[in-house]
């Protein structure tokens, strides 16, 4: 009788280990969203996020630091490093990206809408448009945004890319932010 109860008990410390660890992740990502300063500009904040070196490398490889320091308003969408990697790899060669300044250009600035766009501001344009709003993003391509069956606000890039809003309406100093599932890709124009 001692060994199962010893038994049990070692499963249940072991469990219990196990199920804190993401609560610990889930955890500490809400500590770096929270950190984001709504007195700072939206490159300091997006500089400082852990989750966003790729995006913020490639903001300062393209030249549009300035763009997004200014007095805005702007919305961005800000894709976490993971979610870019993941969404791109059938899309989109990132290191070939890299190389190509246009393309990288248009694929920041289309993370980007102009003014302070809300989740509910974007719900209100879903609800006028019977069920797919779009927008137009600071590269002037078109965003479209609906519900999907959870409620979510699901954006869709110009390749049919999906990418939902996790964490919204982040306020900044020249702006919002809202951190999405994946990187929205749009149609390259050759030049």
């Amino acid at each position: 009788m001692k060994t199962i109860l010893l038994s049990l008990a070692f499963c249940a410390v072991i469990t219990t280990a196990i199920a804190q660890n993401p609560l610990k992740n889930i955890l500490s990502l809400n500590e770096q969203v929270n950190a984001m300063d709504s007195k700072k500009d939206i490159i300091s904040n997006i500089s400082a996020y852990n989750q966003s070196h790729i995006f913020s490398r490639w903001i300062n490889a393209c030249g549009l630091l300035q763009t997004l320091e200014n007095p805005g308003p702007l919305t961005v969408f800000l894709p976490p490093d993971s979610a870019f990697n993941q969404s791109t790899s059938n899309k989109l060669d990132t290191a070939a990206l890299s190389k190509k300044k246009f393309d990288l250009i248009a694929l920041i600035t289309y993370h980007v809408l102009p003014g302070k766009v809300s989740v509910k501001n974007i719900a209100r344009e879903i609800g006028r448009s019977k069920g797919v709003a779009v927008f137009r993003t600071i590269s002037g391509a078109p965003l479209k945004a609906q519900f999907d069956s959870g409620g979510n606000i699901v954006l869709i890039d110009e390749l049919g890319g999906k990418s939902t809003i996790q964490q919204r309406d982040l306020k900044q100093r020249n702006g919002i932010v809202h951190l999405v599932s994946a990187a929205l890709i749009p149609k390259f124009k050759q030049i």
